[in-house]
């Protein structure tokens, strides 16, 4: 009868409010990057979400059974009503309803657990480097033009001969790409500023935008010939650089060739003319530890290339004075310890 069509109304309604999944919890944010950090918040507390949802999952179903047994035409006491229990009823529902809208609505734990990553966000926010300036412009003033920063690369492109097809991450402007089209070497580019990956076209490169970790890790292994990363590791986490070792090994085929320029920190010159130039440059990375780091991730060679000595006229003279070899001796050690060179370039062989 009527009472028993509602009845059953109300368990097809339990019945949608009853199947617990983490994916259906939002992720959606208003602040940038948001989604991204909920979704490795969930990932990270993955196993207690799976046991709260196990739990509710359990419940549901328990009752849903019990309820359908009761609005069972063929069970026996189907000749009488039940008025309280279709209050009942609709409570669950409710409550199911209120357990869905959890994550967002409530004052639960996960509720708690969605406020706490909203304030960690909007902190992250205003840690993030935003600036009104373009990345080319700060190029052209603190590394010169696109034509000296391509003969700079020279030699190093040819250390890429023979190695394509080669991605160069991070490529920039493209100064080293065009060098290694003009040798004959396939060559392609993945950099995350817009104005710099319009400025690379624009000279008839082959580069992507997007995050060039991102883009390595999509491809398959032993696909590459060559990976290229000029003053890309100090703008990455200590963990990315260590993970970022195995993740070319993979890329290159046997016989592929990685190549990383970095600022020297050894060089006291480099690092009072140039460490603190560019913002967003997070580490410095010492040539010994990246050579460890490459070997230990299962390179079979690797060479070191000592690059941009600073100016002559900067350097002490180490002429002997009055033939005062003793000073001149001196010299030659301060001109090593202040002036070694301000970049090194590290050739890894897989």
């Amino acid at each position: 009868g009527p009472d028993r069509s509602r009845f059953q109304a109300k368990l097809d309604r339990l019945a949608a409010f009853s199947t617990f999944s983490a994916e259906r919890i939002p992720t959606a944010s208003n602040l940038p990057g948001g989604a991204a950090v909920h979704r490795a918040v969930a990932k990270a507390i993955g196993r207690q979400t799976r046991g709260i949802l196990e739990q509710l999952q359990q419940f549901a179903t328990a009752v849903r059974d019990v309820l359908e047994v009761l609005a069972d035409p063929d069970a026996p006491s189907q000749d009488h009503r039940h008025p309280d229990l279709v209050g009942m009823v609709d409570v669950l529902v409710e409550r199911l309803a209120s357990y869905e809208r959890a994550p967002v609505a409530s004052g639960s734990g996960l509720a708690e657990l969605y406020r706490r990553v909203e304030a960690l966000e909007a902190r992250e926010s205003r840690r993030e480097f935003r600036p009104w300036f373009s990345r080319t412009r700060l190029l052209d003033a603190l590394q010169g033009s696109w034509d000296d920063s391509r003969e700079r690369y020279r030699d190093l492109a040819g250390h890429l001969v023979g190695a394509g097809p080669v991605l160069d991450v991070g490529c920039g402007r493209g100064e080293l790409l065009s060098l290694l089209q003009e040798l004959g070497v396939e060559a392609s580019g993945v950099e995350v500023d817009e104005g710099l990956v319009d400025e690379a076209r624009a000279h008839g490169l082959a580069v992507e935008r997007g995050d060039g970790l991102d883009h390595l890790a999509a491809l398959d292994d032993g696909s590459l010939g060559g990976i290229v990363l000029v003053e890309v590791v100090e703008h990455v986490t200590p963990q990315e650089t260590a993970d970022l070792a195995l993740l070319a090994r993979d890329k290159l085929r046997p016989g592929g060739r990685l190549l990383v320029e970095t600022l020297n920190p050894q060089s006291l010159y480099a690092l009072a003319h140039q460490a603190h130039l560019d913002p967003t440059r997070q580490q410095l990375v010492h040539a010994a530890y990246l050579e460890f780091l490459l070997v230990e991730a299962g390179f079979a060679r690797t060479e070191i290339l000592w690059r941009s000595p600073p100016p002559e006229e900067d350097l002490l003279d180490e002429a002997p004075l009055d033939g005062d070899e003793a000073r001149a001796s001196k010299a030659r050690r301060l001109n090593r310890l202040l002036f070694a060179p301000r970049d090194y370039a590290l050739i890894a062989t897989r």
